[in-house]
């Protein structure tokens, strides 16, 4: 009879560890090759994250959309976790923020034929016409310079039409980082356009990537601690 129930509580135990944990709802947007519904993986970074989460036992769907409204919405709690976004401190009211999945750089790219001075601070970038995208984090320097109206920026909704708008002098520098630059410059234009931009010697933006936990949600922390096992 021992035997029994020992047997009963083993095949119980076993059973139970087998089963998959909840889907985890993950907000995301579309930053090649990083994150995108189309990618293969749904890009390497969401593919890092897919990874960390299943290695813990959790199934994971990947809900796309523009990036501003994926950050909002998983504020909310509408979403379980965030891909991918720096860590600002502005945000530790609202959320967890996990270790590090990813280190990059944001670079300023400019036509060849009119160079970028050297700089120091985006203040030094003022006489300058900038392309950025909505919804793009940047630093809150940014930000916070954009909306004083101490920067010229033009914002649009994704990068090639900010590209588009450097090779057409309509603005003199873009912001994007050098991966997704040659990714993008690989799929919608020309190895000709390539040779036209150079990159500035000096990041604009050197940052680590993470995903992000609403504390409006219940289970965040547990969630995010979880995840971090799965990044380790």
């Amino acid at each position: 009879m021992i035997q029994l129930l020992s047997l009963i509580l083993l095949a119980c135990s076993l059973f139970a560890s087998a089963q998959p944990k909840r889907v985890v709802t993950v907000a995301t947007g579309e930053y090649p090759p990083y994150t995108g519904k189309q990618l293969a993986n749904d890009g390497f970074v969401n593919h890092i994250i897919r990874l960390a989460l299943e290695s813990q036992g959790y199934q994971v769907h990947f809900e796309y959309l523009p990036w501003k409204r994926s950050f909002q919405s998983t504020n909310l709690g509408q979403f379980d976790m965030a891909s991918y976004w720096v860590c600002e401190p502005e945000y530790a009211d609202s959320f967890y923020c996990s270790d590090e999945i990813y280190k990059g750089n944001l670079l300023a790219y400019f036509r060849k034929t009119t160079p970028l001075p050297k700089w120091e601070n985006i203040y030094d970038l003022k006489k300058f016409r900038i392309g950025a995208t909505l919804g793009y984090e940047y630093v809150p320097e940014f930000h916070k310079a954009v909306e004083q109206g101490e920067l010229d920026v033009l914002m649009v909704t994704d990068d090639k039409h900010s590209l588009n708008m450097l090779f057409n002098d309509r603005v003199d520098l873009v912001l994007l980082s050098d991966v997704a630059m040659q990714a993008l410059l690989i799929k919608a234009f020309t190895p000709e356009h390539a040779t036209l931009i150079h990159a500035s010697d000096k990041p604009f933006l050197a940052y680590t990537a993470h995903a992000l936990f609403p504390k409006s949600r219940e289970g965040s922390l547990v969630l995010k601690n979880d995840f971090n096992k799965g990044l380790s």
